[in-house]
């Protein structure tokens, strides 16, 4: 019939335009797909869409998966797998454990193939990468992976191998009242007391200034407000939110070669007096916290700066995307920068402070929640399939907007201004800040990482505990971390000096830029 049809010549002038608007048609739809921001659906360019996910056939198969109890973490993962038992007909088994037993449940289910699929800690990596399988070319082929932003690459890898799937993505920044900060009685009250014009600090010191000045003030609603939030108990956020403090005084641009070890010789850096320095002053910070904040967790900083009765947060994503929750009287009043640096850094090779002119900012990438699919799955398609359309554009572009998911951004296309104002609502002067400081973040080359060596959870455990003998007057900050070094050392001797400099390595390439 078509032989007919082509015989014509206005018909076949007819059937040419007809073809060139269709291909004008999908060169247009394929290119709003790739649009930063904009969701990705078209099976041949994303696997993991809901349409090529739809296109699969799973009946009969079961899937086992651990995941971490509700809400964070295991609500959403909960809701895609539920989308997507109906879309392939597979059937997805959950055990959900809170997080003071997720490390040992996935190693044990590890070792034991108990689970096809697995969402855990990113830091945990040396433990896990034995059992992991490394994904599929069709994943590090496809859109949704090649959007990921370079380093969460690198946290997603073990060397030059790719095993865990990303899913979200973590770091510490400043989260701020820009509301309290650019009021003009504030700004020439700040002046006139300390000769200062009223700005985002930039240093911890210049945090602490700032945040003591609003301390226990009065505003015009009747609440009082207070300086600063931190996770201030014994547990192992203890330790990220001081790693986070030490880094831009003991993590200088140019010495290269370890952060919290030195890689040639193991030896801790944890006592020494950059990160001395920032120990002091968080135990100077302990006034600035609100009613109980000597035993404040990291769900008690998320609603301090989420209901607004702090001034200041540096954390996660959590507090920040609470304040901007659609009915909390704080949306839009809040804004991001990066975490505090320092213009005097500790050159360990010298053994003197070096004075900058520009502040030293060292982004602190903490860890992240991510996934795999365990070697000795015998559904390793169908579990890559489900994990991949966990994070697929639509999806992952809906978990950012559920603040209690704590799914936060680690792709490119999360950088664009538009979704956080036209899908999020936010106001154009928040989502400028917020983006601009995970795109200034992502820049920075001068970076930490976590502690990610074996048992490396452990260490932050035995760091935490130092922190908190220091923060309660028990010792001072010196002898709390020659006492954190002493117990590093011993750890380090038990697993292996040679088997955690070699995990350790991965860490020093990274955070050196290598």
């Amino acid at each position: 019939m078509l032989k007919h049809i082509i015989r014509s010549s206005k018909a076949a002038s007819l059937l040419y335009l007809w073809v060139l608007l269709l291909c004008i048609f999908l060169l247009a739809a394929d290119a709003k797909e790739l649009k930063p921001g904009a969701a990705t659906d078209t099976s041949t360019r994303d696997p993991y869409s809901h349409k090529a996910i739809g296109a699969k056939n799973y009946r009969g198969i079961t899937l086992n998966i651990l995941t971490l109890a509700t809400p964070v973490l295991g609500e959403p993962t909960v809701l895609h797998a539920q989308e997507f038992e109906k879309l392939t007909g597979a059937k997805l088994n959950f055990a959900r454990v809170p997080f003071d037993k997720l490390y040992q449940e996935t190693l044990l289910g590890l070792r034991q193939g108990k689970y096809d699929a697995l969402y855990f800690g990113s830091m945990w990596i040396a433990d896990v990468q034995p059992y992991l399988e490394p994904l599929p070319r069709k994943m590090l082929e496809s859109a949704q992976y090649q959007d990921v932003l370079p380093h969460y690459k690198r946290v997603a890898s073990w060397g030059d191998t790719a095993y865990m799937v990303p899913i979200d993505g973590d770091r510490h920044y400043l989260q701020y009242r820009r509301d309290l900060l650019e009021d003009p009685g504030h700004r020439a009250e700040f002046k006139k007391k300390t000769g200062k014009d009223l700005n985002v600090p930039k240093t911890w010191p210049e945090l602490q200034e700032v945040a003591r000045f609003f301390n226990g003030r009065r505003l015009p609603d009747g609440s009082v407000i207070s300086g600063l939030a931190e996770v201030t108990v014994s547990d192992a956020l203890l330790g990220n939110y001081f790693i986070k403090r030490a880094a831009p005084y003991a993590k200088h641009p140019d010495v290269k070669g370890g952060f919290y070890f030195d890689l040639k010789t193991m030896e801790p850096l944890i006592n020494t007096p950059g990160w001395v320095e920032a120990l002091k002053d968080f135990v100077a910070a302990q006034d600035l916290y609100p009613e109980g904040g000597r035993r404040m967790s990291f769900f008690d900083v998320i609603k301090a700066f989420g209901r607004g009765n702090v001034v200041f947060s540096d954390s996660w994503d959590d507090p920040f995307i609470e304040a901007m929750e659609p009915g909390n009287p704080l949306r839009n009043k809040v804004a991001a920068a990066l975490s505090p640096g320092s213009k005097r850094v500790w050159n360990r090779r010298t053994g003197k402070w070096d004075a900058f002119p520009n502040v030293n900012f060292v982004p602190y990438i903490v860890y992240g929640w991510t996934s795999g699919v365990a070697r000795s799955s015998r559904h390793k398609e169908a579990a890559f399939d489900f994990l991949g359309f966990h994070a697929n554009h639509k999806n992952h572009q809906a978990d950012l907007l559920v603040g209690r998911f704590g799914m936060n951004p680690f792709r490119q296309s999360d950088l664009d201004e538009r979704f956080w104002t036209e899908r999020a609502g936010w106001d154009p002067a928040v989502a400028r800040s917020y983006v601009e400081t995970l795109d200034r973040q992502s820049n920075i080359k001068n970076r930490v990482l976590d502690l990610r060596i074996h048992r490396g959870q452990e260490y932050v455990y035995i760091l935490s505990v130092g922190v908190y003998r220091a923060l309660t007057g028990r010792e001072s900050p010196q002898k709390a971390l020659d006492n954190v070094a002493e117990r590093w050392r011993q750890l380090t001797n038990r697993v292996g000096v040679a088997k955690q400099r070699k995990a350790y390595s991965h860490i020093v390439r990274f955070e050196d830029n290598e």
